[in-house]
């Protein structure tokens, strides 16, 4: 600790009760410490107390310094997250008139000499309110600290101290913030609603209490308050034969239109509880269409919310509630399920909403498919089933229909469904082709085998693609030889290969060309 003649703090309480608000140092008379720390700490107090009483305490604009968050599942006991900047980096608060910094987040147990976070007992509110607060002061750095404070190239002695900001976040259980000692100023941070019998601090229980708007620039935002709340929407009030939103209830997707004024002030959101929601068309100043988003049945039953209009001026809730029902909804198109294509048997996954309601049932065009494991809200895995292809046609495009107690829904996007398609063979007992030698543009060449049918159909003589005669049949192709395999006068031995939907067979015996 420093050597004063005088506490500086002491000092500055007693001359600040007698409101004095500077110094002046006379001609030919001792200095002494006492006036001069006295001189700076008056200056630093009344800027400091201009600061508090005309901008206020909390963070800058867009800052999240400060802010109390929950520890993940598995670490959150009776401990939170004290975070910094939004990017990971240093965060500030203003407390006081006095800028403190959070270089890193840490969590409250992290500090140290603070008592343990407890639940609430028997004999206290259940949930009992806490409050977290930030405790800032001015600290003295003396030599021992900062060793340049020791003057070792000159004097060698320690002829002053420095005054830095320290901060620790505390906790007042079931009470408000107290009244800060001298030298001390406290800010609320958040509030926690802690249930009896709960050791665990969640992320419903922390409500955010600092002020984050602490700019100039805000002032000027508060200045225009009273512009700005003539653009607050509002909703109709609730009245027979007006309602605030038709229809009253519906299934993801559904257009909903709601009523009210001031729903063309830009920039218009709307929420069904707390889901966004997508708005159609444009909004006039009374009516805004916004479709039902998904997500507001994750349980598969009935849910009733109410919805949030947002603007420039401010946000409304709706005094009616809306009641979402679990119908099943497909995701976006292009993003409906994957794979886009399959032969019976095949794993497809489905990706909406409402899945996991009880007796929920899917069909690919009008054969029903097997459902795989356990659905969840959002993902459904089946089988495709077999019968989906004509006759005569290798695949054929259908669309999935999920259907479950509340209602019914078909896929924008369709499934092509696809054959298991045999690959092609050659005969096993000879000849697989006949005759087994020829001249170019000689036919036909009969080649023996199956599952010669399935288009497209190509036949090669080595790496010569031979013309198909009339139509193959399921174990026979005719074509013709084709020409400028071998020069004339010359024979060239070579295998026959036979391309269709399903695959590529290359025969085992020889046909021998003759030039």
């Amino acid at each position: 600790m420093a050597d004063y003649s005088q506490s500086p703090l002491e000092l500055l309480l007693a001359n600040q009760q007698k409101g004095y608000v500077g110094i002046h140092v006379e001609q030919g008379v001792p200095v002494l410490d006492r006036d001069l720390n006295l001189l700076q700490d008056l200056i630093s107090a009344t800027v400091r107390a201009v600061i508090s009483r005309y901008v206020g305490n909390g963070a800058a604009a867009g800052a999240n310094g400060f802010a109390v968050q929950a520890l993940p599942t598995g670490q959150n006991g009776q401990d939170f997250l004290i975070a910094a900047g939004d990017a990971g980096g240093p965060g500030s608060a203003l407390v006081g008139g006095v800028e403190v910094v959070i270089p890193a987040a840490v969590t409250y147990r992290s500090q140290p000499g603070l008592p343990a976070l407890t639940a609430p007992t028997a004999a206290q509110p259940d949930p009992r309110t806490d409050t977290v607060y930030l405790d800032v002061s001015l600290a003295e750095v003396d030599g021992t600290v900062d060793a340049e404070l020791n003057n070792s190239r000159d004097v060698g002695v320690q002829t002053s101290v420095r005054l830095k900001p320290v901060w620790v976040v505390r906790v007042s259980e079931g009470d408000a913030v107290p009244a800060p000692p001298s030298g001390h100023s406290f800010y609320p941070l958040a509030s926690l609603l802690r249930p009896r019998g709960v050791a665990t601090l969640e992320a419903a229980m922390i409500g955010d209490l600092r002020q984050r708007r602490l700019t100039v620039s805000d002032m000027e935002r508060r200045m225009s308050l009273m512009e700005r709340t003539l653009l607050l929407p509002a909703f109709t009030a609730p009245a027979p034969g007006q309602p605030q939103f038709v229809p009253k209830s519906g299934v993801i997707g559904q257009p909903i239109t709601l009523n009210g004024s001031n729903f063309a002030v830009a920039p218009v959101t709307v929420r069904f509880g707390d889901l966004p929601a997508k708005i159609v068309g444009g909004a006039s100043s009374t009516q805004v269409v916004a479709r039902v988003p998904g997500g507001l049945t994750p349980g598969g039953v009935s849910a009733a919310v109410r919805i949030t209009v947002s603007n420039l001026g401010g946000a409304v809730i709706s005094d009616d509630t809306f009641t979402a029902d679990p119908a099943p909804a497909f995701a976006e198109p292009t993003t409906q399920f994957s794979p886009g294509n399959g032969t019976p048997g095949t794993q497809v996954t489905l990706n909406g909403f409402n899945f996991n309601a009880a007796g929920t049932q899917v069909r690919f065009a009008a054969v029903a498919a097997t459902v795989v494991g356990v659905p969840t809200a959002t993902r459904m895995v089946v089988q495709v089933p077999a019968g989906l292809v004509p006759a005569g046609s290798t695949n054929a495009d259908v669309k999935i229909t999920v259907t479950n107690p509340a209602g019914s829904i078909v896929s924008d996007d369709p499934f092509r469904a696809e054959l298991n398609i045999p690959a092609p063979t050659f005969a096993t007992t000879p000849p697989q082709f006949f005759p087994k030698s020829g001249v170019a543009g000689q036919q036909p060449i009969i080649l023996n085998g199956n599952n010669f049918n399935f288009a497209p159909v190509t036949v090669k003589f080595e790496t010569f693609t031979a013309v198909i005669i009339g139509t193959p049949s399921a174990t026979q192709i005719s074509v013709r030889v084709p020409a400028g395999m071998t020069p004339p006068g010359t024979t060239k031995d070579l295998k026959l290969s036979v391309t269709t939907a399903g695959g590529t067979a290359t025969s085992t015996d020889i046909f021998t060309i003759n030039g």
